[in-house]
This record gives structure tokens, C-alpha cells and sequence, in this order.
């Protein structure tokens, strides 16, 4: 399959269970309310430095699980950028959260119109093995980071259960996977970014850099 029909058929994907993704993935089945994993996100923004008044963007944030947690820590002065390439995840997304310090904006993580050193913290949750070019978008993800700034993938499983989960999909985004720890490390280092923590465990997985400032 060429790259720009696998890039179409992984956006239809998301963009078909938009409506339902919330629900899938994040739903208490005993209350009803999206906080199915609590704990992990507790542990992820007590490892990922971001403060009141900070500008953050949410890379492939879908229809917003994140956004709760995110308004939460940058306060009443911070700023969340909600982005993504499917664009009935926006719709949805905006639906649910009307905060005015959200900003909604619907484009590929390599032609996001932001300028750069806009962000404080870039969050690329649950995304990272659906970006087509990793190595084009972690650069375009540092430059609109802060001098100093933090960037962080995350996934609320290892990176061997994840691969697994999307090899035997047997959907568009089957073939879609988290590098290995050395790639990785090799992707964040080419992008100016410095490894601070690096965790694949069981149930959870992080990559934090920060954008080494340059004398």
C-alpha cells in the first residue's frame, strides 16, 4: 500500500470511531465516567513538569481525554492546544470540552501552524506509532517547543503489549508500532531533544525529553 493511501485509510479509521473512542478506551463501567485509568494518568502528570500558566499542546489528542487533566495543572493562564488530523475527533473533541483555553486545530503534526518555541510541553499520547514520518514529526514537535521545554510520548502500556495489540488489529493501523528503545532515543537525540526519563514497563510507557538549549 503507498504511503499517502495508508495515511488516508489510518485517518478514515480514527476519524469512523471518533464518536465512540471515549468510550471504547476510557469509560468507567462502574460510574459512567471516563476515569477507567485514573491512576495511570495520575502517575503520568505527576512525571511530566507542567505548571500553572503554561502553553501545552496535545498531538493527536483525539476526542480530548487529556484535556480534563491538562486545565487542570496550567490553570487559569495556560493555554491547550487540541490537535489532530481527524477531523471528526475535533468535532468531538470541541463538543465536549467549550473551556475557553482550549484551541482546537485540525493538521498533520509535521504542518502545524504554530510558531515555534509557542509551548511550554508537547503531549503525544496514544499517537505516536500512527504518525507516518516519526523522525519528520518529533522535529517539527521540538521546534515549537521552548528552549528548555519538555516533550512527552506516552501510552498506558508497554510498548511490546502495544505492538501486539495493533499487529494482530487486523485494522489500518496494524503495522503501526513504537520504536525500539534505542531508535527511539537515537529520534528524540536527532531532534535536539535530551532523554530524562525512559519507562516500558508493564501497563504504562514514557519517553520525556527536553529541548537542550543551545549556547
Amino acid at each position: 500500500m503507498a504511503l499517502d493511501e495508508a495515511y488516508k485509510a489510518r485517518r478514515t479509521f480514527f476519524n469512523e470511531r471518533a464518536d465512540a473512542w471515549l468510550d471504547t478506551w476510557y469509560k468507567n463501567p462502574a460510574t459512567g465516567t471516563y476515569t477507567r485509568h485514573h491512576e495511570k494518568f495520575e502517575r503520568l502528570f505527576t512525571l511530566v513538569p507542567i505548571r500553572e500558566g503554561d502553553q501545552v499542546l496535545d498531538v493527536g489528542c483525539g476526542s480530548g481525554i487529556l484535556v480534563p487533566y491538562l486545565l487542570e495543572r496550567v490553570s487559569g493562564r495556560g493555554t491547550v492546544y487540541e490537535l489532530d488530523y481527524a477531523e471528526r475527533m475535533i468535532r468531538v473533541n470541541q463538543r465536549i470540552h467549550g473551556d475557553r483555553r482550549v484551541r482546537f486545530i485540525v493538521a498533520d503534526v509535521a504542518d502545524m501552524p504554530l510558531e515555534k518555541e509557542t509551548c511550554d510541553v508537547v503531549m503525544c499520547f496514544a499517537c505516536f506509532p500512527h504518525i507516518h514520518d516519526q523522525k519528520t514529526a518529533l522535529e517539527a514537535m521540538a521546534a515549537v517547543l521552548k528552549k528548555n521545554g519538555f516533550l512527552a510520548v506516552a501510552h498506558l502500556e508497554s510498548s511490546q503489549a502495544l505492538n501486539h495489540h495493533h499487529r494482530k488489529s487486523g485494522t489500518p493501523v496494524m503495522h503501526d508500532t513504537l520504536p525500539k528503545r534505542q531508535e527511539m532515543i537515537s529520534l528524540f537525540e536527532a531532534a535536539g531533544l535530551s532523554i530524562e526519563r525512559f519507562i516500558d514497563e508493564s501497563g504504562f510507557y514514557l519517553v520525556l525529553g527536553r529541548k537542550e538549549k543551545k549556547e
